[in-house]
């Protein structure tokens, strides 16, 4: 029952997860399950989807030669220890076998919410910087459910850059890294020594997603996906 309890914790923030009976009747070890599951939510389901289905064929895990051939598929500079790879390496098994088991393929329906809450919600809490004719225009049918819900829950990075200011020098920049010694723009690459004097503010457009996190109910999370697949 742990596993089945974070699991479903799990999917209040990123992943559409496979059912008890798949992960029962795959006979893989649950601890790696629990491991790889939260590893893969928090790493890979913004590129490849909750379910591994990918936002787009290049980033499709299930159809890969190589997740079914059981090679490595982590990127090399995702900074993973081995023992994560292989917890990575079990969920990706699971998921497999979600998809070709007979009887055990079916993952959680996402669409149970109800779209009018899901419009609420949104026009409270995303429609200052979002619009359903705007930059939002036809989502519904550009994606299937589980990558959607994916995207509103773990927006791209590559899409929406921090920018940052330093003072001093005085330098403002597209935020690349930062750790308490030193900060690192990109375009153009430049490493900016930080001191006690360091003063640093960066803008970063996704917080708002990010402030949600705390609040967010399953209910809200269903509703706002229900909602967006409407937008057709």
């Amino acid at each position: 029952m742990k596993v089945l309890l974070i699991l479903v914790l799990a999917v209040r923030l990123s992943a559409q997860l496979p059912t008890r009976a798949a992960i029962a009747g795959s006979n893989l070890d649950e601890a790696a399950i629990e491991r790889g599951g939260a590893l893969f939510a928090a790493q890979c389901a913004k590129c490849h989807g909750p379910a591994g289905r990918g936002t787009n064929p290049q980033t499709d895990l299930i159809r890969s030669t190589r997740v079914r051939t059981g090679e490595a598929v982590v990127h090399a500079n995702a900074g993973l220890t081995q023992p994560q790879i292989e917890d990575l390496r079990v969920w990706l098994k699971l998921l497999l076998f979600s998809v070709s088991s007979k009887g055990n393929q079916d993952f959680l329906n996402i669409l149970t919410g109800d779209p009018r809450k899901g419009e609420l919600f949104f026009t409270k809490n995303c429609a200052k910087c979002h619009s359903v004719e705007g930059d939002l225009a036809g989502i519904g049918e550009k994606y299937d459910p589980s990558v959607l819900q994916s995207l509103w829950l773990n927006p791209r990075r590559s899409r929406t850059p921090r920018t940052v200011t330093v003072t001093p020098p005085g330098i403002t920049g597209t935020l690349d890294r930062i750790d308490e010694f030193t900060l690192i723009l990109k375009n153009p690459r430049r490493e900016i020594p930080l001191t006690d004097e360091s003063k640093v503010e960066i803008q970063d457009p996704l917080q708002p997603h990010f402030d949600l996190y705390p609040r967010l109910t399953d209910a809200d999370i269903h509703n706002v996906t229900a909602f967006l697949a409407t937008l057709k």
